[in-house]
């Protein structure tokens, strides 16, 4: 029992001695430093072997590194050199240099920084009933923190705009993205054949449940101007996405649902409240053919100003009609389509044919659907993805003419 005693005391003795003992660098290792010297690392953090180490002096150190502006992230990872000897410490110090550092100027000031970050892309579309679309789009990676873009695009053509966007995405936290834009744009409506030119301001933000479940919630507000009418408007709404594509490009087995509410508040206090819904589903045939169905509504409170009602035709929702063939305050369109790719999917492109059979309707508020009648297109085309490019060609033949309408879709997405 006496040597038992003896040796609790003796351990308990032996612990707080070891706990006493100062302790010491004994080295120090610099890591993700691309550009800055080791040396240089170590002189702005004032650390040198065989001084005294304690959280107090890490600290100190990291508050340094972080204050000289060199680095966009600084770490330092306390680790023991040996187990025999716990006064010897080892000190890992870990930086994120900016992209902007050079051998000339290890400390870029934030202009500098923005520009090494962005990156310039091109844009190019072709959208049915527009035309083309071609500009660029320049993009600020991580300019806002982790996971954030600035994005300015310019574009000329079918939509004439510019604009400033900015977008981060959360790990944690009650919103999963945030999205806001500030843009003027300008492009000409099908139907009426008049500039439609806006000024919009739209903030969002979305939150993802599962992988393939997200809703989202935002507002724009818009100054518009379209022929002689000059309005503002006020529009905030809510929306929900079910998503269980594994290839958006060429979906197999799965739906896509997108269903929103909108208020759409018009000066003089004039309300209109709209839904929206578009749901998708891809059923695997024989071999690689897919059948996609398509069932679209846009369905308003009240009438809604030209500008702002759906249009039917082109390739969005009837084919074998022209874009804007007609328009009115409410709108359904189904659509059945069979795509049969001819390339394998493990080609850096797949290119394929399909058939389909597009019907709609637009009518105006206060009438009924079931006392619409609906137009019909019949044809086919062939279709080309890849990667960042997808291009389609259909001709379809309207219900009551003979002459066939050529449809053509061309995006570049980066």
């Amino acid at each position: 029992m006496k040597a038992a005693v003896t040796l609790i005391v003796a351990l308990g003795f032996g612990t707080a001695v070891a706990a006493q003992v100062a302790e010491t660098l004994a080295e120090v290792r610099v890591h993700g430093n691309h550009t800055t010297p080791d040396a240089d690392v170590l002189a702005l953090a004032g650390l040198t072997v065989g001084s005294v180490v304690t959280d107090e002096s890490l600290r100190q150190a990291t508050d340094k590194l972080r204050a000289s502006g060199r680095f966009a992230d600084v770490e330092l990872r306390k680790r023991y050199r040996s187990i025999d000897n716990p006064s010897e410490i080892l000190v890992v110090v870990v930086v994120d240099e900016h992209a902007a550092v050079s051998e000339t100027d290890l400390a870029p000031g934030p202009l500098k920084r923005m520009r090494s970050l962005g990156m310039w892309l091109p844009i190019l579309d072709y959208a049915d009933g527009y035309g083309f679309t071609y500009g660029a789009r320049t993009s600020f990676v991580d300019s806002l923190g982790p996971r954030s873009r600035i994005s300015v695009p310019l574009t000329w053509g079918g939509e004439r705009k510019a604009a400033l966007e900015i977008d981060r995405v959360f790990e944690r936290g009650p919103v999963s993205r945030l999205e806001g834009a500030i843009s003027i744009y300008r492009r000409e409506n099908p139907r009426y054949e008049i500039g439609d030119t806006r000024q919009e301001v739209r903030l969002r933000a979305e939150r993802i449940f599962k992988p393939w479940l997200r809703a989202g919630g935002g507002v724009r507000a818009a100054n518009v101007n379209f022929g002689d009418i000059e309005e503002r408007h006020i529009a905030p709404g809510l929306d929900v996405t079910i998503d269980t594509r594994t290839d958006p490009a060429f979906p197999r087995n799965a739906v896509h649902v997108v269903a929103g509410i909108e208020q759409l508040q018009f000066e003089g206090d004039r309300g209109v409240t709209r839904w929206t819904s578009d749901v998708r589903g891809y059923v695997g045939l024989i071999r690689s053919s897919v059948l996609a169905l398509r069932f679209t509504t846009l369905r308003a409170s009240d009438p809604l100003p030209q500008y702002e009602q759906p249009l039917l035709g082109g390739t969005a929702t009837l084919r074998g009609y022209d874009m804007g063939y007609r328009a009115s305050d409410n709108l359904a369109a189904m659509s059945a389509e069979v795509r049969v790719p001819i390339t394998s999917p493990l080609h850096i492109g797949r290119f394929g044919v399909k058939g389909f059979v597009d019907v709609g309707t637009v009518f105006a508020d206060g009438e009924k659907l079931r006392d619409q009648q609906f137009d019909r297109g019949i044809g086919g085309g062939v279709f080309v993805t890849a990667t960042v490019f997808r291009a389609g060609l259909d001709v379809a033949w309207p219900r009551h003419d003979s002459s066939p309408h050529w449809h053509f879709g061309l995006g570049v997405t980066f």
